[in-house]
């Protein structure tokens, strides 16, 4: 007989806690303070509050894109949780305020439970629809604008090459960036990074080391990162590769002028990940591990505060 305490049961009431709050446009704050805090951490047991030495939960939900404007902090929250064919994808946005994320709104509802990350492109908030291969348009205020579809629609359990699992979107240099993760194919392709001019038109792919790869991220320099995922490092367009774990994946990654932080987590099947653990591994500019952080869920996107 299920207890408080089973795994299952745990799940379900955090599957109905997420209806509930999409129901009532309502998102599930803790209203903790982000005194110290570092960077953001968005992860399938909740958002997080990520300081040198310690993690504070911040709100609650299956979250997985973020983005910063000024001050306010943008969100993907999937809140169809495991049953990711329902469209309860939902964009919200926070204040921050004095150390303090507030008034929080809901952006726009109905979306595909299956959407990775998002950034502001052209002055519009744009969110990647893994699934759809596209990418819909919204303005700041959750207005909807269109949808860009600069890849033929694929089944996603296409394994012939044409669905890629796009899982990361970023502006660099001037272009509009996506990772292709590739791993669906069979035999498993290595990931590309696909770059379009600003006016989604593809102009060129670079083949990357790995397939299975997440994280388009721009150190100080300039220089690109990804992360390499299932084994565990991370890596760089020049050459360099920087080993994370080597018991865990690697997914989320963020600089700032004094180091990086990369998320690491055990790989699950889809239908556990809510119950996985993560941590994220802070390194200075050296690339020497300063500290860990144990976080209540396997981490999928980070954003410097």
């Amino acid at each position: 007989m299920p207890t408080i305490f089973d795994d299952a049961a745990r799940s379900a009431a955090r599957a109905a806690l997420a209806r509930e709050s999409y129901r009532d446009d309502h998102l599930r704050l803790t209203g903790a303070w982000l005194e110290g805090a570092r960077w953001l951490v968005s992860t399938q047991y909740g958002l997080f509050a990520v300081s040198d030495s310690d993690a504070c939960l911040v709100a609650h939900g299956w979250f997985f894109g973020l983005c910063r404007r000024g001050n306010r902090v943008f969100l993907f929250e999937n809140c169809a949780r495991n049953d990711r064919l329902v469209p309860l994808g939902r964009l919200a946005s926070l204040d921050l305020v004095d150390g303090e994320l507030t008034n929080p709104r809901i952006l726009a509802k109905g979306l595909d439970a299956r959407c990775h990350q998002i950034a502001f492109i052209n002055d519009l908030l744009c969110l990647l629809d893994t699934a759809n291969q596209c990418v819909p348009r919204f303005t700041e205020q959750g207005q909807p604008v269109d949808a860009q579809r600069p890849f033929a629609a694929a089944q996603i359990d296409d394994n012939s090459g044409e669905y890629m699992h796009i899982n990361a979107l970023a502006v660099v240099s001037g272009e509009i960036a996506i990772m292709a993760h590739n791993a669906r194919r069979v035999p498993p392709r290595c990931s590309e990074l696909i770059l379009l001019d600003r006016h989604w038109i593809e102009t060129r792919r670079l083949t990357l080391q790995n397939t299975g790869c997440h994280d388009i991220a721009q150190d100080p320099d300039g220089l690109l990162w990804h992360s390499a995922s299932m084994t565990g490092e991370i890596f760089c367009s020049d050459g360099r590769r920087v080993q994370v774990t080597h018991d865990r994946m690697t997914r989320g990654l963020a600089f700032d002028d004094d180091g990086v932080i990369v998320g690491a987590s055990v790989f699950g099947s889809r239908s556990v990940r809510d119950r996985l653990p993560g941590s994220v591994i802070m390194f200075d500019r050296s690339f020497r591990q300063v500290a860990e952080v144990q976080l209540g869920g396997p981490p999928a996107d980070i954003i410097a505060l």
